[in-house]
C-alpha cells in the first residue's frame, strides 16, 4: 500500500520484505514468498511450478467473492494449507 510501513523494496515484494525484516528463516515461508513474488511482480524470477495454479486460484477467489473479508478468509486458508504442505514435505535445498 502507498506509504505503508511495509511495502516493496527494490525487487522484493512486501511478503519477502516482511520475512527479511523479522528475520524469519522458514523454508516453507520462503517457498511461498517466491510464489507470491512472481505473482505480485508479474515476473518469473523464481519460476516455481506452483505459481500459475495459485495465481489462477487467487483470481478465482477475487472473482467469486466481492467482500474483502471473504476473499481474505479463502486466500488465507489456501496459503495455510500450502504452507502445511511445504512444512511437512520440505523441498531439497537449491543451489544458488
Amino acid at each position: 500500500m502507498f506509504d505503508a510501513e511495509f511495502t516493496h523494496e527494490g525487487d522484493h515484494c512486501t511478503f519477502e520484505v516482511l520475512l527479511a525484516r523479522f528475520a524469519i528463516g522458514n523454508p516453507g515461508l520462503n517457498a511461498i514468498a517466491e510464489i507470491v513474488h512472481d505473482i505480485d511482480l508479474k515476473d518469473v524470477k523464481f519460476g516455481r511450478q506452483e505459481t500459475p495454479g495459485l495465481e489462477r486460484l487467487v483470481a478465482g477467489i477475487s472473482m467469486a467473492h466481492k467482500e474483502d473479508a471473504a476473499r481474505l478468509e479463502r486466500a488465507c486458508a489456501m496459503f495455510d494449507d500450502l504452507y502445511e504442505c511445504f512444512r511437512r514435505k520440505p523441498e531439497p535445498r537449491r543451489s544458488s
